[in-house]
């Protein structure tokens, strides 16, 4: 598991870098459009890998443009990053994406739960043009937690999934337990309601993951 904070302006870059996470996120509908160019040749010399995301805003993002629109954010960065987060309405981009080197996760973000079979039918989905499919939805009852647990440990592997809202914002911390192959945590503003900070996930994976059998 992985552990990934997300950049939602240019001023915090350097915090985000500094507090050591697994990968950083580019939120680049959250970023200012005149602070792409600076993010860009900042992010030039980093050693994190980067993972570049256009999120729209009916799944929870800023950004309400159609996919050429989404094409022209993301080509800048396409040669720094090694991951860019395609949602299904931009999915005509991971050919491009691929072409340029970077693997793509296929996500999507619902403010509702699926049954079991609609998980596992939509895993399906992602993974026709994903390499790593990211499932968030919003479970609204216990029952929905357990079975978005019970779907990430059945899932193929590599899968990643989250939480949607504040509810079961606990969700985030046990998901990764289950098997989902990225935690989203912020580092500096979170970009999205729910995160816990990378401090506290740490704190959280240190508590409640096994201790390593001696050899």
């Amino acid at each position: 598991m992985d552990l990934v904070a997300p950049v939602t302006g240019l001023d915090e870059l350097g915090t985000v870098v500094g507090a050591g996470p697994d990968l950083v996120e580019l939120r680049l509908d959250l970023v200012a459009r005149e602070d792409h160019a600076a993010l860009a040749a900042a992010c030039r010399n980093l050693s994190l890998p980067l993972i570049a995301t256009v999120r729209s805003i009916d799944e929870g993002g800023e950004f309400a443009g159609d996919v050429e629109e989404c094409a022209g954010l993301l080509v800048p960065f396409l040669p720094l990053v090694q991951y860019v987060d395609l949602e299904r309405r931009f999915r005509g981009l991971a050919p491009a994406c691929r072409e340029a080197g970077c693997g793509v996760i296929a996500s999507v973000h619902l403010g509702t739960m699926l049954s079991l079979p609609e998980l596992f039918g939509l895993e399906r989905e992602l993974r026709t043009y994903g390499d790593l499919p990211k499932l968030v939805l919003a479970p609204s009852s216990d029952d929905d937690l357990l079975d978005l647990l019970s779907f990430t440990q059945a899932a193929t592997k590599p899968v990643c999934t989250s939480i949607m809202g504040t509810t079961y914002r606990h969700g985030r911390a046990l998901l990764p337990l289950f098997g989902s192959a990225l935690a989203y945590c912020s580092a500096g503003r979170p970009s999205s309601p729910g995160q816990y900070t990378l401090a506290e996930m740490r704190t959280l994976m240190a508590l409640l993951r096994p201790a390593e059998p001696a050899p």
